[in-house]
């Protein structure tokens, strides 16, 4: 099986890249986004790293995704704690959501699209009870918007609304691109920090402490599948 890895920010990507050691094959890119190739459990793999936010996501996906075929896609990276997740915790999304997409003033509801039946994005069940059939591992409902949270009340507010148990600036959009696109797509996310406003500090201490993080979590579910 081939499967696509993506992941946002570089300071994210490197420190994977190099605790994966001699597993990388070849560094290159596609466009102008990093990329290797490694090969695990007899799964071909490759990994981007698309840029942080939304917008970068959504591209990020299509590009990669139209350079080659894959069977399913992966996202890795931190978030913030919204409920019943507590640092350190990795969480498997059952959904994924745009929480900020938002044309409830003309009668639509949170976060939907007009033209679009979906906008919950449901994930893979393949990848889905794989990533959740390794030890430790969480699920829950995954939010997404354009900006680092750090607001505690939008964060239950979102909470109500779509029911997340985290908060992101990728796994929304990346869903919105494999949704539309047909390829399935899962995102497994580890917790960095509540989601307050001690929640910058928090992130960077996570950043810099905890560089395995991501090759952990990718190697996991590539023995589960």
């Amino acid at each position: 099986m081939k499967y696509l890895i993506l992941i946002a920010d570089i300071d994210e990507f490197n420190p994977c890249k190099k605790s994966l050691g001699k597993l990388v094959e070849r560094e290159y890119k596609i466009k102008h986004m990093p990329a290797f190739d490694f090969t695990y459990n007899n799964h071909n793999c490759t990994a981007v790293c698309f840029g942080i936010g939304k917008v970068n996501a959504a591209l990020g996906a299509a590009l990669a995704l139209n350079y080659d075929e894959f069977d399913g896609v992966i996202n890795t990276g931190w978030s913030g704690a919204v409920s019943g997740v507590f640092k350190g915790d990795i969480i498997v999304s059952d959904s994924c959501v745009e929480c900020d997409f938002d044309l409830t003033p003309i009668g639509r509801l949170p976060g939907q699209k007009p033209g679009q039946e979906d906008y919950i994005y449901k994930c893979d069940n393949a990848l889905y009870n794989a990533a959740c059939s390794v030890e430790g591992f969480k699920h829950g409902n995954l939010g997404t918007g354009d900006f680092f949270l750090t607001n505690k009340e939008l964060g239950l507010k979102y909470k109500e609304i779509f029911n997340i148990s985290a908060f992101d600036m990728e796994s929304g959009a990346l869903g919105a691109a494999c949704y539309l696109l047909n390829v399935p797509f899962v995102s497994i996310r580890k917790i960095s920090d509540n989601a307050d406003d001690v929640s910058v500090n928090e992130y960077t201490n996570s950043v810099v402490s905890d560089v395995t993080a991501f090759s952990d979590i990718v190697l996991k579910i590539l023995e589960k599948l």
